[in-house]
């Protein structure tokens, strides 16, 4: 595997735009196209230099860092890239985050953490409103294909794949194949989590992202 294991696909490589009022400005991330705050984080993989990437975008650079398994899951998705993937799920992400935040007051925290919750255990979304059928409908459509990733590998750790597929020798042509197979048609899903120093930091990470739209 190289530093650069489930292909990044660039194309946009905007310019970072400074913050008004004093704000920390916003950039294009090269990965999934959408507006994120900050100036985004260096990609170091073998793509074209001068590539910068959103904190979600940026798990593809370490998929063995010690949370990956509770920030995301592999799928197996060899006909939508890996870019459109993680568009796909952030913006998903997005409009749950807008639905828990009706009067754009504080969010309400309870709609935020029972819609993620019902994926695993589909029960809780009784409790939704009817406004978040659409977007959690998009994420498990998304989470389906995982079940074929975990097939095939025998393993539904990132973690643990990640490290067999680096230890593989690749130097033996049919190992090599089967490598090019796997790296055709792994994806990495997010799953609305974000780790830093054990405190989920995403729900935040999103009302700085929606707040750009405002500013």
């Amino acid at each position: 595997m190289t530093s650069d294991p489930f292909f990044l696909q660039p194309g946009l490589d905007r310019a970072s735009r400074p913050g008004t009022d004093g704000s920390e400005g916003s950039f294009t991330c090269s990965c999934c196209g959408l507006s994120s705050p900050g100036a985004g984080v260096p990609w170091t993989g073998p793509s074209r230099a001068g590539l910068r990437v959103c904190r979600v975008c940026n798990l593809l650079q370490d998929t063995t860092r010690a949370a990956i398994d509770s920030e995301a899951v592999l799928i197996w998705w060899p006909e939508i890239t890996q870019a459109r993937i993680l568009y796909l799920a952030r913006t998903a992400h997005q409009a749950i985050r807008i639905l828990a935040n009706p009067r754009q007051g504080e969010p309400d925290e309870k709609l935020w953490t029972t819609a993620l919750s019902s994926l695993e255990e589909p029960i809780l979304g009784t409790q939704l409103p009817a406004t978040f059928t659409a977007p959690l409908n998009l994420l498990r459509l998304l989470a389906v294909r995982r079940q074929e990733a975990a097939y095939r590998l025998q393993s539904s750790s990132i973690r643990q794949v990640t490290t067999a597929l680096r230890l593989c020798r690749a130097s033996d042509p049919n190992v090599a194949r089967n490598l090019a197979t796997l790296r055709k048609g792994l994806r990495v899903l997010p799953t609305g989590h974000l780790l830093d120093s054990g405190r989920d930091v995403y729900p935040v990470y999103l009302d700085r992202i929606l707040s750009l739209s405002h500013s």
